[in-house]
């Protein structure tokens, strides 16, 4: 059984605390890359349980959205809201019946495309299914992030640990009896991947607190400090 289906729950629960870095500052910075959305579609891929999918039709005006994540806990959307949440891996994207020929405006991964077992695949499928105009936004944690913990755990100097780059595997912080695989990146594996697999890269934000959060959260930005964040790439189609 993927780890996610017995995880989603756990992580919706911390990222909805007042002092989840989600809350803080990530959010508004996917949005801010993410852009305005009235009246488009919008495929949020590892959509979690499905609350920023259905917030981008509900509160923001998107005409419709489609939501994958394979823990499948979805929250009910509201009557009239033209949200789907299918379960689905996004490792398989193109065996998913929900998304045969459709084609999207907005695709987000919203730290989840880690999570893929071949990104060259799950890219190319994304590819198919955006529309020619379209935004991809790829929010991801920072590759320092993933540095420094296995600078860390192994012993080893920052920047081999940086160089790194493949599988990394770990209890997780919502359910320590529970271990994590994914990817972790250099700042470069992530452009590539975008850049090789049919997009062009046009912004990339590095989200950081406000001035008046790092003083109300004062351990959030000790976090932040030593580990940095997330890094959101935004690209189109090549």
């Amino acid at each position: 059984m993927d780890p996610w289906q017995t995880l989603t729950t756990d992580y919706e629960q911390s990222r909805a605390r007042d002092d989840s870095l989600d809350q803080l500052m990530e959010w508004d910075a996917q949005r801010s890359l993410i852009g305005p959305v009235e009246g488009r579609t919008v495929l949020d891929i590892g959509c979690g349980n499905g609350e920023k999918t259905i917030e981008l039709v509900h509160e923001h005006g998107a005409a419709s959205a489609v939501g994958v994540d394979v823990g499948a806990q979805f929250l009910t959307p509201p009557e009239g809201t033209d949200v789907t949440l299918v379960p689905g891996d996004l490792s398989t994207l193109d065996e998913i019946d929900a998304l045969n020929g459709r084609r999207f405006d907005v695709v987000l991964f919203l730290q989840s495309l880690a999570y893929a077992r071949n990104r060259g695949r799950t890219l190319r499928a994304v590819r198919s299914l955006i529309a020619d105009d379209g935004v991809l936004v790829v929010s991801m944690a920072h590759p320092i992030r993933w540095a420094v913990e296995r600078s860390a755990r192994d012993g080893i100097a920052l920047g081999d640990a940086y160089h790194t780059v493949g599988p990394y595997s770990y209890p997780s912080r919502w359910n320590p009896d529970i271990t994590i695989t994914h990817t972790t990146d250099t700042f470069s594996s992530i452009h590539n991947a975008l850049t090789d697999n049919g997009f062009r890269v046009e912004h990339v934000l590095e989200p950081q607190l406000s001035d008046e959060n790092k003083q109300r959260f004062p351990h959030k930005q000790e976090w932040l400090s030593e580990h940095v964040g997330i890094i959101i790439f935004r690209a189109r189609p090549a």
